[in-house]
């Protein structure tokens, strides 16, 4: 069998081995040729920054503070591994700042290859080399590839009448099903910024709190908050259904009775689509947790819409959706 063309790793950035193992068949049924894929579980051990805070593994992240906990505490591990990848998507359906970690830090060691003499560069603190020359590495979230690719499927123009130069925009719109009822303003807010930009504040606010060297609560600091301190997000977002929850956590998710996971993950899915003006053509997986549970969110949009409308909606698995957009990044090295 020939050698993979390309390496990606998936990185679940909380503890929960039965999480990543759940992702495993999700991606093998893609059946990608030449595509390596290896996955990384964040560690059960606990790591000490420099400044000398020690931060703890998350088992299951369920709020945006968890997103800057786990980011903090998958970096050091994550890093040396870049070498090695073409690569990485974490697997956290959040405003997750461990992608803008990894894709600073790879920005980083390419823009110091392509200034040295010999275009490589030894990187961090193993013997690996990165050659900016031969190949771009690449990064996103599941957040960030299930909302790209919902916008993919939605948007089109079209003639105002057939007798008209003047052009319209589809007001089909997309909607996101996720756990906790923490993660609705999150996802909104991160839906905003991803699609609008930030607007900046003059005023200061507040991030997560973390464990200080003393042991006391400090906020942290950019780049790991999943919501900037500095910026107000605006949350007006035109082609955005909104967000409806399950009210449970990613672990309750793969803990709770599969009947009554399935009749929240419809009646979920049902208030999304019966909570907007504008036709819901794109209902993305708000969960990691939620790999291949398509077939109940299918069956609130059969509720809300019927049979034909219903199967008409397009589901997006944040993880299918971004290990599809990476392994095209690579072949088309954009």
């Amino acid at each position: 069998m020939a050698d993979p063309t390309f390496k990606i790793l998936i990185v679940n950035p909380n503890s929960s081995t039965p999480m990543t193992d759940a992702l495993k068949p999700i991606v093998a049924q893609l059946n990608y040729i030449s595509i390596h894929v290896d996955y990384f579980t964040a560690p059960n051990q606990s790591v000490t920054l420099p400044d000398g805070r020690v931060i703890e593994p998350v088992p299951s992240i369920n709020s945006g503070a968890d997103s800057v906990q786990s980011a903090l505490h998958c970096r050091p591990f994550v890093e040396p591994l870049i070498p090695q990848y073409d690569a990485f998507l974490v697997a956290c359906y959040s405003a997750h700042p461990l992608v803008g970690m990894l894709r600073a830090t790879i920005r980083g060691l390419e823009s110091k290859a392509r200034r040295s003499d010999s275009g490589t560069l030894h990187v961090l603190a193993g013997s690996e080399i990165i050659d900016p020359r031969k190949s771009r590495k690449y990064v996103t979230g599941i957040f960030e590839a299930s909302v790209s690719s919902s916008l993919m499927l939605m948007s089109a123009f079209n003639l105002q009448t057939e007798w008209s130069h003047r052009k319209t925009q589809s007001q089909d719109t997309f909607g996101i099903v996720t756990t906790g009822a923490v993660w609705k303003p999150e996802l909104t807010k991160a839906v905003s910024a991803m699609i609008n930009g930030p607007e900046e504040n003059e005023g200061s606010g507040k991030g997560a709190n973390l464990p200080s060297s003393d042991g006391s609560a400090a906020a942290a600091s950019s780049p790991a908050s999943s919501t900037s301190s500095s910026t107000i997000i605006p949350t007006s977002v035109a082609r955005f259904a909104g967000v409806e929850t399950t009210g449970l956590t990613a672990v309750e998710l793969h803990e709770t009775p599969p009947e009554e996971v399935r009749r929240r993950m419809i009646d979920a899915t049902e208030r999304l689509l019966k909570g907007t003006s504008h036709p819901v053509r794109a209902v993305c997986l708000g969960c990691a947790g939620m790999a291949g549970m398509e077939e109940a969110v299918r069956a609130g949009c059969i509720r809300a819409y019927g049979e034909s409308d219903g199967e008409d909606v397009h589901i997006v698995d944040g993880i299918v959706a971004g290990v599809g957009l990476l392994v095209n990044a690579c072949k088309a090295q954009v």
